[in-house]
């Protein structure tokens, strides 16, 4: 066996190789620090950013549409109320129609049965006047034969 010195036998102690390694892992360390971790941070920040607009337009789009429902919302009420508003008009307009319908429909049929009553009344009074005529000769000629039985062709 060979009789190393304390030093060449002593592992805790820090030899050539180490400070070798130890150079190399800082080198390393160095360019990763220099060359990688500011386009990873780049990245990461650009993906954050482009996360905290979609976020931002998110809300915006969710305000929005909600604002446009609230909208539509008002509109289809003040469609209804108008509607219903409509439909009274026209329910008392139509009542109004018909009211005067029916009134001039009464004048109407008023004035025909006066019209037809002075025609019956004309009809009547023109076959009684004609039925007076011949009642009045009948009478006179029946009154003849009666009373005198021979003058009866005088008329």
């Amino acid at each position: 066996m060979t009789t190393k010195t304390l030093a060449e036998q002593n592992f805790l102690i820090p030899n050539g190789t180490f400070f070798a390694e130890l150079s190399i892992f800082l080198l390393v360390l160095a360019v990763i620090w220099l060359f990688v971790v500011p386009p990873v941070r780049d990245v990461l920040a650009e993906r954050t950013a482009r996360v905290a607009k979609t976020a931002a337009d998110g809300q915006r789009a969710r305000e929005f549409v909600q604002a446009a429902e609230a909208r539509y919302r008002s509109s289809v009420a003040q469609a209804r109320g108008e509607a219903a508003r409509l439909r009274e008009q026209a329910r008392i307009e139509g009542r109004t129609i018909l009211i005067s319908t029916r009134e001039r429909a009464q004048e109407q049929s008023d004035q025909m049965l006066a019209e037809a009553t002075i025609e019956l009344r004309a009809h009547a009074d023109a076959a009684a006047a004609r039925l007076r005529g011949h009642v009045d000769r009948l009478a006179r000629d029946l009154a003849d034969r009666v009373i005198g039985g021979g003058d009866s062709e005088r008329t």
